[in-house]
């Protein structure tokens, strides 16, 4: 049940962050209208920090379909329905009924996943540890808005155009691939954000697509597909289909609640994020 556990964690934290060749095929069907793009990384930025000034406080229910690799290689199939609260731009909140409530939420200082009564743990960690830790722990949970296809970048970026796509690559200073971003030139919409380990090795694909207006204006995905590889091989993927998605309104004092981290009392078993980036039981 731990493993099952950590599976939800990362699954649940890695649709929330965004290898590095061609990309899987997009989630739609449909091949892509041939738009020239952009002509300049500045247009990008631009064009790209605008999304972002319109994003708005989100809600939505969501179909969850998971999916991984067992150590023995047998693969397992899990599914449940949850409840998805976003406030810009740390704050989220996810409920879940799988082995009893799942619950994964985020706030300007810490993360934390409870899973009860089956599992009765709780996972957590200060935002400082979490981010001193990324590399390892291989996710952000504070990566939120790159799940909506919203994205960030700066002049160190490269852009590209491939058969319909605006292409944004990040490498380090030794020339490898950090980061891909796969922009649909058309209606300029992410489709595809692709991660790699320290060697440039696939390490997390997230494939976005068949996007929804609001009433405010704003687009989001209403399919979210994350996928992660171990070894050059696919070992677990978490897809959400979005539903009824809308502007999120609540009053202050409620707003708090919700996105305050909750009580350890009354769980089994609690870990906490340690700062050699592992996760030890809290209490010994």
């Amino acid at each position: 049940m731990y493993r099952i556990g950590l599976i939800l964690l990362f699954s649940l934290s890695v649709l929330f962050q965004g290898g590095c060749r061609a990309p899987l095929p997009p989630i739609s069907d449909k091949p892509p209208l041939s738009c020239p793009g952009k002509g300049s990384m500045e247009e990008v930025i631009q064009a790209l920090a605008l999304k972002r000034a319109n994003l708005h406080p989100l809600k939505a229910s969501a179909r969850c379909y998971l999916e991984w690799v067992n150590p023995d290689g047998s693969s397992q199939k899990e599914s449940f329905d949850a409840q998805f609260r976003y406030v810009p731009p740390d704050c989220l909140f996810i409920r879940g009924d799988k082995f009893g409530e799942i619950r994964f939420g985020t706030n300007e200082e810490a993360f934390w996943m409870m899973v009860k009564p089956e599992i009765d743990t709780y996972w957590w960690g200060k935002r400082q540890s979490a981010e001193q830790c990324k590399e390892k722990l291989q996710f952000n949970p504070w990566n939120v808005i790159e799940a909506l296809g919203v994205v960030e970048v700066d002049s160190s970026w490269v852009l590209n155009w491939h058969n319909g796509y605006d292409v944004l690559t990040l490498t380090n200073p030794e020339g490898v691939i950090v980061k891909k971003i796969w922009i649909r030139a058309c209606d300029y919409q992410v489709i595809s954000i692709e991660s790699a380990d320290p060697e440039g090795g696939y390490l997390v694909q997230l494939n976005m697509d068949h996007y929804v207006s609001t009433e405010q204006g704003f687009s989001v995905p209403s399919v979210i597909e994350a996928r992660h590889f171990w070894q050059g091989r696919m070992d677990a993927v978490l897809r959400l289909e979005l539903r009824g998605v809308g502007l999120f309104e609540v009053p202050p004092d409620r707003l708090h609640r919700l996105f305050s981290r909750p009580s350890e009392e009354n769980y089994r078993t609690v870990y906490r994020l340690s700062p050699t980036c592992d996760f030890v039981l809290v209490g010994q």
